[in-house]
């Protein structure tokens, strides 16, 4: 007995030991002292070049609204004759991203701005906002869970891929199908020109689109 119990005392000594030693060996490799003299410390070496200019374009698309999306997109492999837990795979993404509403300023010519013979008043006929192609947030959408079978974990799944533009997809037929996306685009289109041309004198301004 006297033994076992020596060893027990042996043994609660030695874990003690154990975590006192590697709390203060954490904290020694956390101070930047012992970085300094530490002959094994990890340095980052940055090799990155700068940033190489390719082109610069003049913008002439206003965004004059944006929509923010979620979707859940639950997408599954299957093989045929097997169970999904021998070959096949699932993901469950949740992406979450922006669309704007673009109106092209561009497309705009003489007839598109008439001005009264009194210029007191201005009407500008703009084509239709259209809905740009939607940007997935890769910072705040996510997996929220995924499975795959046997098999296919020991291959290359374009699963998450998938699901990614499955989101991309679903915000676009959404922002397409919903209208008050470009509903909204019309009336802050509206305002703005409104309050730039009343600046510029003109009493009555009239803004309409065209399809």
């Amino acid at each position: 007995m006297r033994f076992w119990g020596f060893v027990a005392r042996l043994v609660a000594t030695v874990l003690v030991l154990t975590t006192v030693v590697g709390g203060a060996l954490y904290g020694l490799s956390r101070s930047p002292w012992w970085n300094s003299v530490n002959p094994f410390a990890t340095e980052e070496t940055d090799r990155t070049g700068p940033s190489v200019l390719k082109s610069l374009n003049d913008i002439s698309e206003f965004h004059p609204a944006y929509a923010h999306y979620e979707t859940v997109v639950d997408l599954e492999d299957d093989t045929d004759n097997l169970p999904s837990w021998v070959s096949g795979g699932r993901v469950i993404y949740v992406g979450k991203g922006d669309v704007d509403a673009v109106v092209d300023f561009g497309r705009l010519d003489q007839s598109s701005v008439v001005v009264s013979a009194d210029r007191q008043s201005v009407t500008v006929t703009l084509p239709l906002p259209r809905i740009d192609e939607p940007a997935l947030d890769l910072k705040t959408s996510y997996v929220a869970d995924r499975s795959a079978g046997f098999v296919s974990r020991f291959q290359d799944s374009d699963l998450e891929a998938r699901a990614q533009r499955k989101a991309v997809e679903q915000m676009r037929r959404a922002a397409q199908g919903e209208g008050m996306l470009v509903d909204r685009a019309k009336e802050n289109t509206t305002a703005m020109l409104r309050g730039l041309l009343t600046s510029a004198g003109f009493t009555q301004v009239t803004v309409t689109f065209r399809g």
